[in-house]
């Protein structure tokens, strides 16, 4: 197939050119064929997977549209869940406290506080509806004829009592009593004889009063609808605690104990805490601490029931009226929401069940589900959780929602996004991005190959610049060998005749083996430097001998071109730390490239002086200069001059090299100062200290 391919090819130049060469068209085939190769390389490795990558990265850009809807939905979703998982963990917590206590014998309605933090109270009704616990329904019982209170007996005990004479008002006390025409007004007068002999200092027979009071009066209520018989019990207790405080704790405990375990009413149960609350407050200096915190805790939480069940029966009351709470759902909780609580209500028992409705509160639990539903929204940067009642309706962009049956009826929590603009911006943002990794993706192929091809490029030219280095390196060491060979062939046959053609012939092997010797330690040198195995001794020389010894060395071949060299020194040079053998191989080949490149017959110029803290050397000439774009490759390895007149003078492109490596070395820098056709220096700068490696 190859063979065939060059045939057609080779006709086709043939008949484009007819007057084309063999030689010629095998070239330009070897040339055709190679960028051929280099094409199908590009086309496999660059062309090819660029465009399949670039319909790829399209089609994944439109899909990528679609995935960040469906991702901010999904992420809706999980946030509803995690909101409807805590709205459930609520409600689930409190069916259980009910069903554990129910299960275990204990009532619900008891220690209500423990059972769920939104409860506000509970009760226990019958099965007709009658409320049993933990209060009562029963009203107080109406005071229809008060005239008993403006008798003239009543009025007589009460302004006796103004004047301050409580024996006589004790007595006009007991006196109405006897008028009395209800039991209440009866008691009501008797335990205010009772109350007047305390005040007289008769306290033997204040108690013997009071404890007659609550034997007869003890579910009596007065005037302002105490129970007389609590009242009675509150002041013998105050007396007994002031004649014995042990006997008075006592009794204001059992007090206490009465009144918390009794079932208050709803109409009076204020009455009662006020009587525990006297009752604690007496027994405060003489009662432990802990006791009385326990029941203080206690009274709080069954006055705060009482105050909920006053604001909230009634509405129980609307919602199953009196006579129509029927038996359904027995063992389970349903709720109902009203207009002050959320109710939830259940059957318990099994021949005559009770029935149990609780209040709870449904403001704490709205406040509950919205944090549930912003701790939701804290993790998510692109979703809105919000809780939807029953008179609102939910975001045109709802997302996702979820109800939150068949707890709360009517309410339901939707997720929707947080901004409408701010998606549609990360939908562009996600395309940009696909888009911009396909095309960065595209140039580092591009780059990649271009790259490729420059390395390739660049190790050609290294390539060749290595072989230009073995060609010169030949042709420099053929060159003094040929000479050496010459002059040594011509001793040898005594062909020098005269006394001065012999020393002649000396004087040129001996130079030709310095330039040798020169040669061959520049490529030593230069391989030792490559493995980073050349060293230097630094030692304090005078630096204007190390540079006169070596101008002198250079000075005779030098001469024998017709080069003037000229060595200008400054007065009073210092010592410098340096290698002299390594700054003569310096000084060496500046002059030699100075001569090369020099005019035929004339000047080289080495110039050593101070400046500041440094010793500047200098090599100078007069020949075909340096282009300003050259001048940063000079150093570089196997570097030519792109200048015919330049490329004439053969060198091995290492000379430079060598001499920056050796001056950089001594911890000093090379300066390099051209101009076309004028001539160039060669300033190194030395550093009076001693190098890092000396």
């Amino acid at each position: 197939m190859d063979k065939l391919l060059d045939q057609a090819i080779t006709q086709l130049l043939r008949r484009l050119d007819p007057d084309r060469s063999e030689v010629r068209i095998r070239n330009e085939l070897a040339v055709l064929r190679s960028r051929a190769r280099l094409a199908l390389i590009f086309l496999a490795t660059v062309l090819i997977p660029g465009v399949a990558l670039a319909v790829i990265g399209v089609s994944a850009i439109g899909a990528e549209s679609r995935e960040v809807w469906e991702d901010v939905r999904d992420e809706g979703d999980r946030d509803l869940l995690d909101v409807m998982k805590g709205v459930e963990g609520i409600f689930s917590t409190f069916e259980e406290q009910v069903k554990t206590r129910l299960v275990s014998g204990r009532s619900p309605v008891d220690n209500q506080s423990s059972i769920s933090p939104f409860l506000l109270t509970a009760f226990r009704l019958d099965g007709q509806g009658q409320l049993e616990a933990p209060f009562t329904a029963e009203p107080l019982p109406p005071l229809e004829d008060q005239s008993f209170y403006f008798s003239p007996a009543w009025r007589q005990a009460q302004a006796l009592e103004q004047r301050e004479a409580y024996t006589a008002a004790a007595a006009a006390y007991l006196n109405a009593a006897k008028q009395a025409h209800a039991i209440h007004e009866e008691g009501e007068a008797r335990f205010n004889a009772a109350r007047m002999r305390a005040k007289a200092g008769d306290t033997e027979q204040a108690l013997l009063l009071y404890a007659d009071l609550y034997a007869d009066y003890s579910e009596v209520r007065g005037l302002h609808g105490f129970r007389l018989g609590d009242l009675a019990a509150l002041k013998r207790g105050e007396i007994r605690l002031a004649q014995d405080p042990e006997i008075g704790r006592v009794d204001l405990r059992e007090l206490v104990r009465r009144q918390l375990d009794r079932r208050w009413t709803l109409g009076s149960g204020g009455l009662d805490a006020a009587i525990a609350a006297r009752a604690l407050e007496l027994l405060e200096p003489v009662e432990e601490k802990d006791w009385l915190a326990t029941h203080r805790g206690r009274l709080d939480a069954k006055t705060e029931q009482l105050y909920w069940a006053k604001q909230l029966y009634p509405e129980l009351r609307v919602i199953h009226p009196e006579g129509r709470v029927l038996p359904v759902d027995r063992g389970s909780l349903s709720y109902s929401l009203g207009k002050d609580a959320l109710w939830a209500t259940m059957w318990w028992g099994e021949e005559n069940p009770d029935y149990y409705a609780f209040a709870l509160d449904m403001q704490a639990l709205e406040r509950e589900i919205e944090a549930l539903a912003r701790s939701a929204t804290r993790t998510s940067e692109l979703v809105n959780v919000v809780v939807i009642g029953p008179d609102r309706s939910a975001p045109e962009d709802t997302l996702a929602r979820r109800s939150l049956n068949p707890w709360l009826r009517g309410y339901e929590v939707s997720a929707h996004p947080r901004s409408v603009a701010d998606l549609d911006a990360l939908r562009r943002d996600k395309a940009v991005q696909r888009a911009a990794i396909l095309v960065l993706a595209l140039v580092m192929i591009i780059v990649g190959a271009f790259l490729t091809l420059r390395l390739v490029g660049q190790e050609l030219q290294v390539a060749r610049s290595q072989a230009d280095f073995a060609a010169n390196v030949s042709h420099e060491l053929r060159s003094p060998i040929t000479q050496i060979r010459l002059k040594g062939e011509s001793l040898q046959f005594g062909m020098a005749e005269t006394e001065e053609e012999l020393q002649a012939h000396y004087d040129a092997i001996v130079r030709e083996s310095e330039r040798l010797s020169r040669l061959v330690d520049n490529v030593l040198d230069f391989a030792a430097i490559e493995r980073g195995h050349k060293k230097y001794s630094f030692r304090p020389v005078p630096i204007a001998e190390t540079v006169r010894s070596a101008v002198d060395a250079a000075r005779y071949s030098m001469e024998a071109k017709d080069l003037d060299i000229q060595l200008t020194l400054a007065p009073a040079l210092p010592v410098v730390f340096h290698d002299p053998e390594a700054l003569a191989q310096v000084m060496h080949n500046l002059i030699s490239n100075a001569a090369k490149y020099g005019k035929e017959g004339g000047w080289i110029g080495v110039d050593v002086r101070m400046q500041a803290e440094l010793v500047i050397v200098s090599v100078s000439d007069r020949g075909i200069g340096i282009a300003a774009e050259e001048i940063p490759h000079l150093f570089e390895h196997f570097y030519r001059s792109r200048d015919p007149a330049a490329r004439r003078r053969k060198g091995t492109g290492i000379g430079l090299s060598i001499v920056q490596y050796i001056v950089e070395a001594h911890g000093g820098h090379v300066e390099v100062r051209s101009t076309l056709g004028q001539g160039t220096t060669f300033a190194l700068h030395f550093p009076l200290a001693p190098p890092a490696t000396a």
